[in-house]
């Protein structure tokens, strides 16, 4: 015979069950309050991060011996003669990583990055050390670095170059040039190309980011101000009570929901600076790729080949590849590509390679964000007069 449960019955067993929940819950908060109080956990534990990458990408191996450096040796020439830059001894040595410690060197430039605004973020929670409110900020911590190792561990995946430049960090020292072997490998295995010209490719354009940040004198200092400005502005940001998703909502109605999310999140002052750094960015992404599609047209056999398929490639991304851009907004970054190297071709249209190189000799020649998709206007605004014949200008 089955047994009835009465409504009494039941409502002792919920209480039971929530007492115990509430027990659990208590004892939880109690241990992460403690581990909080021994040793702080940061907006984002990094820690966190990197072993929750490490855990979701393959284990590290062992470079191959191919010669990167007689890449990077063989470019650099080519890429001063096309620039006029040069840039110091020394900035010029390669590291060829896999997965994993493309990750660790991003960690550690990410955790510097964000280093600035740990002291706001503690001294906004410091009125709070109850074991709750102790319990709320380690898990915070632990969550955002599970989020952002997975971020950082698909992206791993796919990034083929990289010159690691500590903006917050001091002008003197040199940045770092990564290759991702593995994925250049992988890439070139699922394109069919041949793996020597996309890696003269891929080096070419590292290499040119080398000559942009080691040698035009006032590149790093630029993006250091830009970057200590951005930030000053979170942190200010961060001590406001109106600065949660009220006046997110409040942004994006103003602006009528137009560009993109990143811009919604941004208060007026921080989107000025936003649009100055993408500015910047899209300049030496785009310059990047002109510099290696001009030396990789006179240099790489396969060049048309790896061209066509390289840009195939971007256009047929996955679905999920897709929808992880735009939820992170990382399109954007990519759309600096595009956007920046048709405003550099259309340059060199005009005046050739003596009027691209032109774009390094100040601050006051990077394009607005108007006039990366008007490249006339930018011609007007340096007093470019253009003809049927040539270009003539006045500096």
């Amino acid at each position: 015979m089955p047994m009835i449960r009465t409504p009494w019955s039941r409502s002792w067993n919920l209480a039971v069950w929530l007492g115990v929940t509430a027990l659990i819950a208590r004892a939880g908060a109690k241990i992460m309050a403690t581990r909080e109080r021994q040793s702080p956990t940061a907006m984002v534990d990094w820690q966190t991060a990197l072993r929750t990458a490490q855990r979701l990408l393959p284990v590290s191996f062992q470079p191959p011996e191919y010669n990167y450096q007689a890449l990077v040796d063989r470019a650099a020439p080519h890429v001063a003669a096309l620039t006029g830059l040069q840039v110091p001894a020394g900035a010029l040595n390669v590291r060829v990583v896999d997965q994993q410690a493309w990750v660790r060197a991003n960690v550690r430039t990410f955790a510097q990055l964000m280093q600035p605004l740990e002291p706001v973020y503690f001294a906004q929670l410091h009125d709070d050390d109850s074991d709750w409110g102790l319990a709320a900020r380690h898990l915070n911590g632990r969550v955002a670095g599970v989020q952002s190792g997975a971020l950082l561990s698909w992206m791993a995946t796919r990034v083929l170059g990289q010159y690691d430049v500590a903006f917050l960090q001091d002008n003197q020292t040199p940045g770092e040039l990564l290759l991702v072997e593995p994925n250049i490998a992988r890439i070139a295995r699922e394109q069919a190309v041949d793996v020597a010209a996309l890696r003269e490719w891929i080096v070419i354009h590292e290499v040119s980011h080398v000559f942009q940040f080691e040698g035009v004198v006032w590149l790093r200092p630029y993006m250091h101000d830009l970057m200590t400005r951005f930030i000053a502005t979170m942190a200010d940001q961060m001590t406001q009570p109106a600065s949660g998703v009220a006046a997110v909502m409040q942004r994006a109605v103003k602006r009528g929901s137009q560009g993109n999310w990143i811009e919604w999140v941004l208060s007026d002052a921080q989107r000025q600076i936003f649009d100055e750094m993408q500015a910047v960015m899209s300049l030496i992404e785009g310059h990047s790729n002109y510099v290696m599609n001009r030396i990789g047209a006179q240099q790489i056999p396969q060049f048309a080949q790896l061209q066509r398929r390289m840009e195939a490639r971007q256009q047929q991304r996955p679905t999920l590849d897709n929808l992880i851009m735009h939820a992170t907004g990382m399109y954007v970054k990519m759309a600096q590509y595009s956007t920046g190297e048709a405003f550099v071709n259309a340059i060199a249209a005009q005046g050739g390679d003596a009027l691209v190189a032109q774009l390094w000799q100040s601050a006051e020649y990077i394009p607005t964000a108007a006039e990366l998709v008007h490249p006339d206007r930018w011609l007007r605004r340096m007093d470019v007069v253009v003809t049927d014949a040539k270009t003539k200008h006045s500096w």
